[in-house]
This record gives structure tokens, C-alpha cells and sequence, in this order.
């Protein structure tokens, strides 16, 4: 790619950003949405019986699983 198609993009890119952040901006949220269950799909315990189910969903749902294991990354910010 030549450096005019390159600034090109950059400057169509940009625009487009703008016109989207201007649209955004006029986007009002009246309240917080929160989902609320009658029920909790878990019944707190002592830990070491837990419901079958709710551990076949959390599996299911980690992207990262190492049997019944989920392997989570920690991040520093």
C-alpha cells in the first residue's frame, strides 16, 4: 500500500469513528439493566456439595477448562 491509500484510511477511519461516538452520545439509557432471577441457580453451602448442574453450566460457559478446573489468567493492571 502507498502512503496517500494509508493516510486515505486513516482519515476515512477517523471520520467514521467521529460520526459514530456523535450518534453514541445522543443514545440515553434511562436506567442501569440488571438481570434479577426469582430463583438463584445455586444454594449456598458448605462447598463441598454443590449443585451438579450450576458445575456443568460454569464449565460449559469458561473458555479455558482444565477437567473440572477453570483456568483463569490473573491480569495486572
Amino acid at each position: 500500500m502507498e502512503e496517500k491509500e494509508i493516510e486515505d484510511i486513516k482519515k476515512e477511519t477517523k471520520k467514521l469513528l467521529d460520526e459514530f461516538s456523535k450518534a453514541l452520545s445522543s443514545v440515553k439509557a434511562d436506567e442501569e439493566s440488571n438481570v434479577e432471577r426469582e430463583e438463584d441457580r445455586r444454594d449456598e453451602g458448605e462447598g463441598k456439595n454443590c449443585d451438579s448442574e450450576f458445575r456443568k453450566i460454569m464449565l460449559e460457559n469458561a473458555p479455558n477448562k482444565s477437567e473440572d478446573f477453570i483456568i483463569a489468567e490473573k491480569k495486572t493492571w
